[in-house]
């Protein structure tokens, strides 16, 4: 009864698999039309991510890597399918241009005999191409999604070096957590490269039979950790036979030379400088000039130009970097939120919410006033008056200050804008002044 069984199944795979181009082609096409418009709509979900997650963290990094991951991975599975439907195109134009004039007529072609002979060394029949490019086919389309569990495997490895490194700084006591961690990590490290490399080279550490005792944990970890039983059955399958084997072999060159092939760029301007910021105009530092879908810096203006004597600089909160700060600045000072995650849905007792801190506003506004100095061509504004701002560009919070320069002549300007920072002489608690950013304009 279960041989019966398994032969039906294999006819039935075997009759799928006749006809499994046409599945592949569907796939192709369907999916390269849905990642186009998945790989824009994740590069502006992008934007608005970064800002929710910019005061998580480590936590925040965490689901940046996976989104990082999710967006490569979608980028990848695009490349490679269009080059699955361009050879599968081939493919069937070598099928049509068989039925029209059959196998290659060597007699017809009448060449010259050293060609005659190199050319019928080299080239195979035509149903021997045929059958070849159907091969490489259907291997370019499994080779697609292993590349995904390959790119998810290794954010998956970068993950967990994070979540040691995250949880020793957390739950372990100062003194030891330092050797700790760093031990944990580079056996994870180590660990995670014996995996990679018997992963590329096809299974060559599981061949050493002298260190199977000592990988196989390893092997069984890591199979857990990169969700290896999703893909396990077809990465072996894949490298059970030579083709298989060398596109296995080619698997990792193949993504580095991919990431390769996207990092290049033709430069031609030699002399036009990579850091412009002291020496040129920044877009960004400008709302009438910024890019699209672009976030603010740092800080902004309306415009370059001012007109009406008054300058609205805005200067952007970074809740990573700047909590810290405004902790140690005002320490008396509880914020009534907490950063992570959390609902809208609000459950109260007896209908009434908790009570939350009326003075809160005015208090961290004041702090965040005292982390700043403002200056414009060296001299110093004397306590500016700040306001909350989210900015409309795209919800970037922060504060604006609206500075009057009627005094000033016509011509070009510059703010200093001074921001308290970290000592970073050993072992120090205090706050220094830092140039934190610069922004020119010109008066009319």
């Amino acid at each position: 009864m279960e041989n019966q069984k398994e032969n039906k199944l294999a006819k039935w795979l075997d009759k799928i698999q006749q006809d499994s181009w046409q599945l592949e082609l569907v796939v192709s096409g369907f999916s390269i039309f849905l990642l186009l418009g998945a790989l824009e709509a994740l590069r502006d979900a992008k934007l608005d991510m970064n800002l929710a997650l910019s005061g998580l963290g480590t936590s925040g990094n965490f689901i940046s890597v996976a989104w990082g991951i999710l967006l490569f991975s979608s980028l990848f599975v695009l490349i490679n399918l269009v080059l699955h439907v361009i050879m599968r195109g081939l493919w069937i134009s070598a099928i049509g241009l068989r039925s029209v004039s059959g196998d290659i007529d060597f007699e017809k072609l009448n060449l010259a005999p050293r060609f005659d002979h190199f050319i019928r060394r080299k080239t195979v029949s035509f149903d021997t191409y045929i059958e070849r490019l159907e091969n490489l086919c259907s291997i370019v389309f499994a080779f697609t999604f292993l590349i995904v569990f390959v790119i998810v495997s290794v954010g998956a490895w970068v993950a967990l070096l994070g979540l040691t490194t995250k949880l020793g700084l957390e739950y372990l006591p100062k003194p030891i957590s330092a050797p700790i961690i760093i031990s944990s990590n580079l056996i994870i490290f180590i660990s995670g490269i014996i995996y990679m490399l018997d992963f590329i080279t096809l299974g060559w550490v599981k061949r050493r039979k002298w260190f199977s005792r000592i990988y196989y944990p390893i092997y069984r970890f890591y199979g857990i950790i990169t969700l290896a039983g999703l893909y396990r059955p077809m990465y072996y399958n894949l490298i059970d036979n030579k083709l298989g084997k060398r596109a296995g072999f080619l698997l990792i060159p193949y993504i580095m030379l991919t990431f390769w092939l996207m990092s290049l760029r033709i430069d031609s301007h030699i002399w036009f400088p990579e850091d412009t910021r002291t020496t040129g105009i920044r877009k960004s530092l400008y709302d009438d000039m910024r890019p699209e879908k672009s976030e603010v810096g740092s800080a902004s203006l309306p415009s370059k130009y001012v007109k009406n004597g008054f300058v609205e600089l805005f200067i952007r909160y970074f809740p990573s970097n700047d909590d810290v700060i405004l902790a140690k600045k005002c320490p008396a000072i509880k914020p009534p939120k907490t950063s992570g995650f959390g609902s809208d849905i609000v459950i109260s007792v007896n209908g009434v919410d908790d009570a939350k801190d009326e003075h809160f506003p005015a208090q961290s506004l004041d702090c965040f006033a005292s982390i700043y100095e403002v200056s414009i061509n060296d001299s110093i504004f004397q306590q500016p008056k700040f306001r909350f701002l989210e900015h409309p560009n795209m919800g970037e919070m922060g504060l604006l200050c609206v500075l009057d320069v009627q005094y000033l002549p016509r011509g070009e300007h510059e703010i200093l804008v001074r921001k308290l920072g970290q000592d970073t002489t050993k072992n120090s608690e205090a706050l220094l002044l830092e140039n934190f950013t610069r922004v020119p304009f010109w008066k009319e």
